[in-house]
């Protein structure tokens, strides 16, 4: 067996099982299976301050889901929809081996001190 042929047998008995890591989303109200990763995001995130597109005020999301459980067509970047139930655009989609790497973010409004 290729190594290729371990991660993709890893990345269904392992990975992205629910009784493990993954946990049941929604976009636009269709289920799906993903691993959430909010260390990586906001490591890509803060690695991406010469960006103008970095903006303190947005909450980064990252979800790691397999390519055959993600509903609808494919991910692309700058795409809007709801992620479970919140109002989220897709920053970056990566495809490794069968498994989408999904940035969502959406703005998230702080507060004024006064």
């Amino acid at each position: 067996m290729s190594f290729r042929d371990k991660v993709q047998n890893d990345r269904l008995t392992v990975f992205l099982r629910t009784d493990h890591f993954a946990d049941t989303h929604t976009w636009n109200g269709k289920p799906f299976v993903a691993v959430a990763d909010d260390a990586e995001a906001l490591k890509r995130k803060n690695n991406n301050v010469n960006d103008i597109s970095w903006d303190n005020n947005t909450v980064d999301v990252m979800l790691f889901v397999r390519k055959e459980d993600w509903p609808g067509h494919p991910p692309v970047p700058n795409e809007h929809g709801y992620l479970d139930s919140r109002n989220m655009k897709i920053l970056q989609v990566q495809d490794d081996i069968g498994v989408y790497g999904i940035v969502f973010s959406t703005q998230s409004p702080m507060a004024l001190e006064e």
